[in-house]
This record gives C-alpha cells, sequence and structure tokens, in this order.
C-alpha cells in the first residue's frame, strides 16, 4: 500500500514536470519563430495533450487496481 501511494506521488509529479516542460517548450518556440509559430502550434498543442492524457491514463489505471490489505 505505501508503493502505490510513492507511485501516485510520482505520477502526479511527474504530470506537473511534463506540463511545465511542454509550457516551455511552446513559449521558446513562439520566441524563436514568431509568425511562423502559428504553423506549428497545433502539433505542439497535440503533443502535450497526448502526453497530458498518456500519464493521466497510467494514474486511473494505477487508481483502479485494488490494492491487498495484510
Amino acid at each position: 500500500m505505501e508503493n502505490s501511494k510513492k507511485i501516485k506521488q510520482f505520477l502526479s509529479n511527474t504530470i506537473i514536470i511534463n506540463s511545465i516542460v511542454w509550457a516551455t517548450v511552446m513559449i521558446v518556440s513562439y520566441f524563436i519563430l514568431g509568425d511562423a509559430y502559428k504553423k506549428i502550434s497545433y502539433i505542439l498543442l497535440s503533443g502535450f495533450f497526448i502526453d497530458f492524457l498518456r500519464m493521466n491514463s497510467a494514474k486511473n489505471k494505477l487508481e483502479e487496481t485494488p490494492s491487498k490489505k495484510d
């Protein structure tokens, strides 16, 4: 049970860190590319949402698995 709490906390922290990384990538891309950013913004947003959904589904699967009580 202790391990599942640690894993849930790790996944929560990973989701937050991934969100910060993706936001940074989007902001830096905007400053570097300027007007051309509009062309790739949908690709960057799609990558962010796919990564976000992947991490949330891993967390939800962990929460759904019944833990053994000793």
